[in-house]
């Protein structure tokens, strides 16, 4: 699973397809909406890994599926998890959701 941002910027995946693509095309599924957006990436080699950039929309908290086509044929498939949370090993569903009260008013008057 690859973990991206709600960045606007340009944003990288790196994957291990079936084959290289010269120019691969990436389908992007909501996986709570079930839409599906194609979005258009740049492909380099790097070693063992083909570098995917490119420019996507994605909403904090969402997952998605996607796949990697070379035309019609279909050369990768993965999963894509955004959140903006930088510490992934520390990762809260509920941050900045939930807030404790540490004001006590547990006084006990006794007569």
């Amino acid at each position: 699973m690859e973990v991206l941002t709600t960045s606007t910027g340009s944003q990288s995946l790196r994957i291990v397809p079936r084959k290289v693509a010269s120019s691969p095309t990436l389908e992007l599924t909501d996986k709570s909406k079930r839409t599906t957006s194609t979005v258009s990436v740049t492909s380099t080699v790097e070693g063992e890994y083909t570098k995917l950039t490119g420019t996507f929309s994605l909403t904090e908290g969402v997952s998605y599926s996607f796949k990697v086509k070379d035309g019609l044929e279909v050369i990768y498939k993965g999963l894509i998890f955004c959140t903006n949370q930088t510490d992934l090993d520390k990762y809260f569903v509920n941050k900045d959701e939930y807030v404790s009260d540490d004001t006590y008013d547990n006084d006990y008057i006794f007569a």
